[in-house]
């Protein structure tokens, strides 16, 4: 086997002792952190997603759907699918903790589906080793790769619990390691083992992000520009096993797979109709990315490039293939500024590449300067991080560079949230969840006001963040042992990351780690008063598309397709801060309903007695009770004294006597 032009030596022994070194701690690490980490930030939607696909075959949240088809309001259909949550939750129905028709977001099975997040990982780390030893002629060179790879803080962090990017990297890289592949053919099985490897890869990958196939595409194409007419069939024979085999897994979608791709990769470049800046990427590599592995990649990049113009076709055609799946797409998303956002998670598939262009580098260095210095500068390339890893174990994907460290406090002053988000991913509530208070309502990442004290609600969720199956603290909550909440007019705030305190709030504790010489707040609870939203002239009025929202605190169901707010588990509360000309006076107080249910009203924490007409339910709220909570704060608790539906259409106040 023909190594690239630049490549003659074998790893020195120190590196070599190194790289196993890296790979005995690391792996370790990546397994034992995912079984301890928290539930992260997006987990929790596509638990949510698999149970709507399991029932309606869409792979959609409940409240993207219009029956048992895609709401005509939702455009996320095409950006994923179901392939990874499918093969995770197969997994944890061998470990006991779902069954077959059901989803479970117990802690056990976040947990379990972590270690299978882990194993998809580790699949992607032994096709990254196979690629470094075929472009470089040894298994030795494949270590250093795979230590490489593992010693990236972005990419064994979210080995640990990243359900969707991890699982596209994996997928893309077995397609390169396939492609690459198919020119060798060792021996009799190599042909259908190669193209059961791009299958494999192309399910996976597209399976889970179908706006990925476009990088797939281009490799494919590169690998039938030959004169090995094989390949010519081969490979488009091998897209279309996987095509059926998509099919047969998610056919709602790919029953048109041009579409389901097209749309697919247009609608992940523009997320959410919003565009990126083409600064974003460069930025990220700098903050994000260990400064050697930076470095190093980019002689890799160099030295697979010259390499390509003089090495033999099988290992012309490896390389090509690498640095396509390192610099295609993100080259691309620089160009469209696609995006992207929460650092360089949504380009963890060139991560693979990346590392197999460091032991290029490597051996190009060794091979053209054979001085220790490039054995030592290869060791502390995996070293370095491997140990700023172990210090924010298992918070690893929240490292930033030494270089960004230094400047952060200059681009800070410019941009105060520069330092605000060490875990975006949340997944340090598990490990806040016992100074979290045992009683009283809970908002995980609550809103800010304008006078910058927190809301009590989050953008996502106006639920009980203990109970709320989106939020991070919903399956560690039986875990909380801090102080009760002493007043119904307090909540208790969730913030993941170092957020500035409001204006509202007393911190109470906080999960912190060291980054090299900097202490992180990874997150913090707070109690914090409540402080509504102003009761609106007019009244409330409620619909699907949240108009007035903001006065709902918790068990409320919010649907596009539904008026008014639902009661959704037999009680909801809402909350507003009355005007000066009410205070201290009796209220009348009016809610109209739709639905079969009967409402019960609970105001400032009594019960009032009703009277029903028509859809219209009324109460007078007595002049002490509207006094009872300081400000104006007026909290009504809606309840269902049925289990009928209802749904609150409106609620209006009136001063007695006014």
């Amino acid at each position: 086997m023909t190594a690239p032009a630049p490549v003659g030596r074998a790893p020195q022994r120190v590196l070599l002792v190194v790289a196993v070194g890296v790979l005995v701690v690391a792996v370790p690490a990546t397994v034992l952190g995912g079984w301890l980490t928290g539930v992260s930030w997006d987990e929790t939607y596509h638990v949510m997603r698999l149970t709507t696909f399991l029932e309606h075959g869409w792979y959609l949240l409940e409240r993207d759907m219009l029956g048992s088809e895609p709401g005509p309001w939702e455009d996320q259909q095409y950006v994923y699918g179901p392939a990874t949550t499918l093969l995770l939750h197969a997994w944890s129905v061998l470990w006991g903790v779902e069954g077959w028709s059901t989803v479970s977001a117990s802690a056990t099975a976040y947990a379990v589906r972590h270690l299978g997040v882990t194993l998809l990982s580790l699949v992607g780390v032994a096709a990254t080793a196979a690629l470094a030893r075929l472009a470089l002629g040894s298994w030795r060179w494949g270590l250093v790769a795979a230590a490489a790879l593992v010693a990236v803080p972005t990419w064994s962090g979210h080995a640990m619990f990243n359900v969707k990017d991890v699982s596209v990297a994996t997928g893309y890289t077995l397609v390169t390691l396939g492609l690459a592949w198919t020119a060798r053919r060792d021996g009799p099985y190599a042909a259908p083992a190669a193209l059961a490897l791009v299958v494999a890869g192309v399910v996976l990958a597209v399976g889970t992000r179908p706006g990925i196939a476009p990088g797939l595409v281009v490799a494919a194409l590169v690998t039938m520009a030959t004169r090995d007419r094989w390949r010519w069939w081969a490979v488009p024979a091998a897209g279309v096993v996987a095509g059926f085999v998509l099919w047969a897994v998610y056919p709602a979608l790919f029953s048109d797979p041009v579409t389901a791709l097209w749309r697919g990769a247009l609608t992940s470049s523009r997320f959410d109709d919003q565009q990126g800046a083409w600064w974003y990427l460069p930025l990220f590599l700098v903050v994000e990315l260990p400064t050697l592995h930076l470095l190093l990649g980019a002689v890799g990049v160099v030295a697979a490039a010259l390499a390509v113009r003089r090495s033999p076709g099988p290992t012309r055609l490896l390389l090509t293939l690498v640095l396509l799946q390192a610099l295609l797409l993100p080259l691309l998303g620089v160009l469209r500024q696609a995006n992207l956002y929460t650092g360089l998670r949504q380009l963890l598939f060139a991560a693979p590449a990346l590392a197999v262009l460091v032991a290029v580098a490597i051996a190009a260095l060794t091979t053209l300067r054979p001085r220790p210095w490039v054995s030592w500068l290869a060791a502390a390339t995996l070293v370095l991080p491997v140990l700023a890893q172990l210090q924010l174990f298992p918070y690893g994907y929240a490292y930033r560079s030494p270089v960004a460290l230094v400047g952060a406090p200059l681009v800070s002053g410019h941009d105060p949230s520069w330092e605000l988000q060490t875990d975006y991913w949340r997944t340090s509530v598990r490990e806040l969840a016992p100074a979290v208070p045992s009683a009283g309502a809970v908002i995980c990442s609550p809103s800010r006001d304008d006078d910058g004290g927190f809301r009590p609600y989050s953008h996502e969720s106006h639920d009980d963040c203990a109970g709320d199956p989106v939020g991070p603290l919903m399956p560690y909550a039986g875990g909380r042992a801090g102080p009760g909440l002493g007043s119904p007019t307090q909540f208790a705030a969730v913030v993941s990351g170092s957020d500035r305190d409001a204006t509202n709030c007393a911190r109470e504790a906080e999960v912190t780690r060291r980054l090299w010489w900097r202490e992180l707040t990874m997150s913090w609870t707070a109690v914090c008063d409540l402080e509504p939203a102003p009761y609106p002239v007019g009244g409330l009025r409620l619909d699907g598309a949240g108009h007035d929202a903001a006065a709902l605190l918790d068990g409320w169901d919010l649907h596009p397709a539904r008026v008014g707010a639902g009661v959704r588990a037999g009680s909801a509360t809402l909350a507003v801060s009355l005007p000066p000309r009410m205070r201290g006076r009796p209220l009348s107080l009016e809610a109209t309903a739709i639905g079969s249910g009967h409402l019960a009203l609970r105001v400032n924490g009594r019960d009032l007695p009703t009277s029903t007409s028509g859809r219209t339910v009324t109460t007078r709220v007595p002049a002490e009770l509207v006094a009872a909570y300081r400000f104006g704060r007026l909290v009504v608790d809606v309840d269902r004294t049925d289990d009928h539906r209802v749904r609150l259409l409106t609620l209006r106040l009136r001063a007695v006597g006014a």
